[in-house]
């Protein structure tokens, strides 16, 4: 029997580094920042603050002063330069073979790119068709294509 999954659903209260914590001991904000792999998180109770707003305005000041205090991070994580690791020597592309549905075997350069936080997108690009510099040429282009249009988007936000 298959299992259902459901997407777990967004707090509407939360706020950018600060989390609304509501469970069956524990109600406030929690502040969460993480800049170059340090992270500092601190809790602000309903109790603690006399009531959920100035709890939420406590979280707000701190996250503020951490934001200010920690570096900043120059770039966002997927924009700085990596080193591919892969077998075409460009990063996110890779040369796979699989087998299609008649038992043929077929060589493709799967690329595969993040199109915003948290979604990412493949694309295959035949080698038996376009040949193996060809089909390499049209993937790199297409990430980087996916890349400038998410750039461009977080620009506009």
């Amino acid at each position: 029997m298959a299992t259902k999954t459901t997407k777990r659903k967004k707090n509407k209260e939360s706020i950018k580094n600060i989390k609304r914590i509501d469970s069956d001991k524990t109600h406030g904000w929690q502040v969460h920042v993480r800049r170059g792999g340090v992270l500092k998180t601190k809790l602000f109770s309903d109790r603690v603050y006399s009531g959920k707003r100035k709890a939420l305005k406590e979280a707000k000041d701190y996250r503020d002063g951490l934001l200010d205090d920690m570096a900043k991070l120059a770039k966002p994580l997927w924009r700085i330069k990596r080193t591919p690791r892969t077998n075409t020597g460009e990063l996110g592309c890779s040369l796979t073979e699989y087998t299609n549905k008649s038992g043929k075997k077929r060589k493709v350069i799967t690329v595969t790119v993040r199109e915003s936080l948290g979604k990412a997108v493949n694309r295959k690009f035949s080698v038996d068709k376009l040949g193996y510099e060809q089909a390499l040429k049209k993937a790199v282009n297409w990430r980087k294509k996916v890349l400038r249009d998410r750039l461009k988007q977080e620009k506009d936000a």
